[in-house]
């Protein structure tokens, strides 16, 4: 007799029993290995902020911004920058990469290779220092990607203009014997020098006009860098919300530095605090001097309130 006699065929009722058993072991074996829902509420933080389940094997990759953060100099942008590293759905490259401005002739290749590794569930995002002041910037911008979501910090155009004269001392753009009102003034401190670069910088509404051109006003964030300083929670928080993810900076995660005046964020339970040049003290401005400085910025500060569709009070 063959061996093709001897072979065992079950009966058409028998093969829809192994059949069925065998979808029944596949079914339980999928079940298995996906997400529980108790294993996505163990991918919740400790303050009900959500992650998005990544599997263990997924591999991370370097993938194109999804947002990007436009930096007003001296507006709390590298500290803020250094604190959403923090976040577990956020990927940042925390240092310029100038691809929409002096790198514009790189290729978009080697803008992504610039970015951080990320997964599927964080969101890559950038930061550049000299995007907001310059002007083709925008444009560049929104031809590579008009959807990105923007991210662009303020502070009050005073204090914003102090830290940047101070800045500038500290490294020697501005000599060391320059007062600060002999700086931002011209005629015996008569009127406001509008042609120094720190002054021009704090005339917001020059430059955001030209952002608008391209951009929607409801995909760019609109940072309040002097609440930032008094409040990090509560500005974060909008970031958050305006990204699209969960809330991770919850007030027990900062602390205040009375040496800098400033908060620091916890990581491991140890306060970690900017750099020294963060934080450094200010020079007390003749009150003549910033009241001329305040009738200066006045009329900007209106035409850039009503340009983003609310007020912050700066207290003139």
């Amino acid at each position: 007799m063959s061996s093709t006699s001897n072979r065992w065929i079950p009966t058409p009722a028998k093969q829809i029993k192994i059949l069925i058993v065998w979808s029944i072991v596949i079914t339980y074996f999928y079940i298995s290995i996906l997400p529980t829902k108790k294993d996505k509420d163990s991918t919740k933080t400790s303050n009900n902020s959500v992650k998005r389940f990544v599997p263990d094997y997924e591999s991370c990759i370097k993938r194109p911004p999804e947002a990007i953060i436009i930096c007003v100099p001296r507006c709390g942008t590298r500290t803020l920058a250094n604190f959403l590293q923090d976040h577990p759905n956020i990927a940042i490259k925390d240092t310029d990469i100038l691809y929409f401005d002096k790198a514009s002739n790189r290729s978009l290749g080697w803008y992504i290779d610039q970015m951080p590794c990320s997964k599927s569930n964080q969101i890559t995002i950038e930061r550049t220092a000299s995007y907001f002041r310059n002007e083709p910037t925008p444009e560049r911008m929104y031809n590579w990607n008009q959807n990105v979501k923007l991210i662009i910090t303020f502070k009050e155009p005073i204090e914003r203009l102090i830290s940047d004269y101070v800045g500038f001392k500290d490294e020697g753009i501005v000599e060391k014997n320059v007062l600060f009102e002999d700086y931002c003034t011209i005629k015996n401190r008569t009127d406001v020098n509008g042609k120094a670069w720190a002054v021009a910088t704090s005339n917001y509404q020059h430059y955001m006009k030209i952002w608008l051109r391209y951009f929607k006003l409801e995909q760019i964030l609109i940072f309040n860098g002097t609440n930032f300083i008094a409040n990090p929670s509560n500005e974060l928080t909008k970031v958050e919300d305006f990204l699209g993810i969960g809330n991770y900076f919850t007030p027990d995660r900062f602390v205040f530095n009375t040496t800098k005046g400033k908060y620091c964020i916890v990581r491991n339970g140890i306060p970690s605090c900017m750099s020294k040049r963060k934080g450094r003290p200010h020079p007390t401005v003749d009150p003549n001097v910033r009241h001329i400085l305040q009738n200066y910025y006045k009329p900007f500060n209106e035409q850039f309130f009503e340009m983003i569709g609310k007020r912050f009070e700066w207290g003139y």
